[in-house]
């Protein structure tokens, strides 16, 4: 399986973790064009992830109420934080259960 593929089939298992807060949710950052590219215009070349982070915004609109939250949903399925400092800058990403995103 080649390494598009790969990061694809984790995208969609993080989409379906969240899926009850996919509502309240807005993909933005790397992710969009690809997503875009391949599955709205049917583009079969779309370019290349160049990210391997998902990254989400929530809308102005007011979220409906959850028992959890996202943080203690992805902690349940054994996601992990990660921070890096480089420079001046602290990262932090998730990994998936285990492997990096």
């Amino acid at each position: 399986m080649n390494d598009i593929k790969r990061l694809e089939l984790l995208f969609f298992e993080v989409l379906q973790d969240l899926r009850d807060y996919l509502d309240d949710l807005t993909l933005v950052g790397g992710w969009l064009s690809y997503v875009y590219a391949k599955f709205l215009w049917n583009n079969l070349e779309a370019e290349a992830v160049t990210t391997v982070d998902i990254d989400f915004g929530f809308g102005g609109n007011k979220t409906k109420p959850h028992s959890k939250t996202i943080f203690e949903v992805l902690s349940s399925l054994n996601y992990k934080e990660r921070h890096f400092r480089i420079v001046n800058c602290i990262l932090w990403f998730y990994i998936s259960r285990g492997r990096y995103l």
